[in-house]
């Protein structure tokens, strides 16, 4: 048995063919600025129905205006993963360092990570 040839975990990006989201952005009404962020690393919700089916996803949005989204071009979202239970498996590279309280399922802060940004409003 070779543990380190099979982790069991692997990250890969599906692309859903429709979103309720798409609603809102279709036609430029508005924009996700989460898309500004990269696509491994866009995710607010940590889903398992055991260890066969686990996602991380993307349920938390921050949508602008086009003329706020416009103002804002270089803003980048925050995706605040502190508050995640310690069971979340974290893609390499964005592990974080948990709130003191964290458990292993509960205590956690949220099933989702907050979604924050800095705008320019004048």
């Amino acid at each position: 048995i070779d543990g380190d040839a099979i982790d069991g975990y692997r990250f890969e990006v599906v692309d859903e063919a429709r979103s309720s989201v798409d609603v809102l952005t279709a036609g430029g009404f508005c924009e996700n600025v989460v898309e500004r962020r990269p696509e491994m690393d866009r995710w607010s919700f940590y889903h398992t129905r055991g260890p066969e089916e686990r996602h991380l996803c993307q349920l938390d949005y921050i949508l602008l205006s086009k003329a706020l989204a416009a103002r804002n071009a270089t803003a980048v979202p925050d995706i605040i993963r502190n508050g995640q239970p310690w069971r979340t498996i974290f893609p390499p590279g964005q592990e974080v360092e948990r709130f003191p309280r964290a458990g292993w399922d509960r205590p956690k802060a949220s099933d989702h990570c907050p979604v924050a940004i800095a705008l320019d409003m004048a």
